[in-house]
């Protein structure tokens, strides 16, 4: 990699971390520019090389973080699927991706404020979606997986077929949105923990109703 190159990586990745930092202290409203280029430690004309403004730039960011919590959730359930002495299921994969994806979130209540409603729109939304497209740098897409692939894939190999896996797909992620922004922030009806049982029978419910006999 030539030191142009570098040296752009290097700045666009300086401002996507400042700018991930300020949205979730202080808040997306209250951020300006010239705070994310002064904390990334450029002029405040360079953000505009990069980004064309504070909504582009919130944009890669929700794009690259929730693609890369999906692939997380996704990579953990493979790891554990193959540690079980017992057959997953449809509905049991699900109900691990969509728990990872829950209690990764709700780690952090920043985090929870940032993402937690822009999940869906992060998987369906058209940019970057791995960590390299979300710096900058080139490189063979069609090697790259994203999450709908690979749940697909993974159906697939089960020999499972569903109704409309993107609907689905849309369906459980808007109801991790409102569960981990709700119940993690306000802890209100209950807690996250008590909630669960409850999240596990919706999810199981939508799956198997998806599957096609």
């Amino acid at each position: 990699m030539g030191k142009v190159l570098q040296n752009k990586i290097q700045k666009r990745t300086a401002l996507l971390d400042s700018a991930f930092e300020l949205f979730t202290t202080v808040g997306f409203t209250d951020t300006t520019i010239r705070d994310i280029a002064s904390k990334a430690g450029v002029a405040k004309g360079t953000f505009y090389l990069y980004f064309r403004d504070k909504t582009d730039i919130r944009d890669a960011l929700i794009r690259a973080k929730a693609s890369k919590l999906l692939q997380d959730a996704y990579e953990s359930m493979e790891a554990q699927r193959n540690e079980l002495t017992e057959e997953m299921d449809a509905a049991d994969k699900f109900i691990y991706i969509i728990d990872h994806i829950v209690d990764s979130v709700t780690e952090d209540v920043y985090f929870v404020k940032f993402i937690s409603k822009h999940l869906s729109w992060g998987l369906f939304t058209k940019g970057p979606r791995t960590p390299n497209e979300y710096y900058g740098i080139e490189e063979n897409r069609a090697t790259v997986l994203d999450f709908e692939v690979q749940i697909q894939n993974m159906l697939d190999a089960d020999n499972v077929k569903v109704r409309d896996l993107r609907i689905l797909l849309f369906t459980l992620l808007e109801l991790v949105s409102s569960v981990t922004y709700d119940l993690a922030l306000y802890n209100e009806p209950m807690s996250l923990e008590e909630f669960k049982p409850h999240l596990h029978r919706s999810i199981r419910l939508l799956v198997n109703d998806a599957i096609i006999e």
